[in-house]
């Protein structure tokens, strides 16, 4: 398995023109899989071009090892951002984690309630059903979110969706005063959207920066 930092060290290699201990197919091809060397390189690119044409004079001239001065000032910042990073993605994951585990346990819960929906009516006892099979539904998904951060956004339709519904009808609950719709029914979809935009935002985030940046045609913020 072939770590980050071996091949940020045949990039900075590559930058001197010294022979990287990595054959240059196999650094291109995790560089075009790795967001986190893909923004090393590009930012040690921009770095380079600065070092290289800077004025050369009596004081100041070109270091003879350019991969003290790249790494030097890229990696305290990046390793930095990536760190605020991953805690940020584990404590999403975390919050994930623990939100689906409740659902879960809401769903379980609910099936004591269709047994007491069936001795009222069979369409209470099937609406009560239908209620505990979306939660517990709702939990399997919070629960591949936390393990699979990548599925978030097509599970945030589906989340998104009911929090919208359920808010809506909580409102039109409210101006007429019906008192049907559940607090809990619309907290809890609430808070699993947040904790999967918290997640998906801080798992993307440094793509999102790059791609921002890219557009703005600043490089340099990379």
């Amino acid at each position: 398995m072939i770590s980050h930092d071996e091949v940020q060290a045949c990039l900075s290699a590559r930058l001197d023109g010294e022979q990287a201990s990595l054959d240059d197919a196999v650094v291109d091809a995790h560089l075009a899989q790795c967001e986190e060397c893909s923004a090393f390189w590009e930012q040690a690119l921009s770095l380079s071009e600065r070092v290289r044409f800077a004025e050369v004079d009596g004081n100041v001239a070109p270091p003879t090892d350019l991969a003290d001065a790249i790494l030097a000032g890229v990696n305290d910042p990046w390793h930095a951002m990536m760190q605020r990073r991953q805690v940020n993605v584990m404590i999403g994951r975390a919050a994930l984690c623990v939100i689906a585990v409740c659902w879960i346990v809401w769903a379980v819960a609910g099936v004591v309630g269709v047994g007491e929906a069936l001795a009222q009516t069979p369409e209470a006892a099937a609406a009560t059903l239908m209620g505990v099979a979306v939660r517990f539904g709702v939990g399997l998904s919070l629960g591949l979110a936390s393990w699979r951060p990548a599925q978030i956004p097509g599970i945030v339709l589906i989340v998104g969706t009911m929090f919208t519904f359920t808010l809506g009808f909580a409102v039109l609950d409210a101006v007429q005063r019906i008192g049907v719709v559940e607090p809990m029914a619309v907290i809890a979809p609430g808070i699993a959207l947040v904790a999967l935009a918290w997640t998906w935002i801080a798992d993307k985030g440094v793509a999102m920066r790059r791609a921002w940046h890219l557009l703005n045609a600043d490089p340099n913020g990379l």
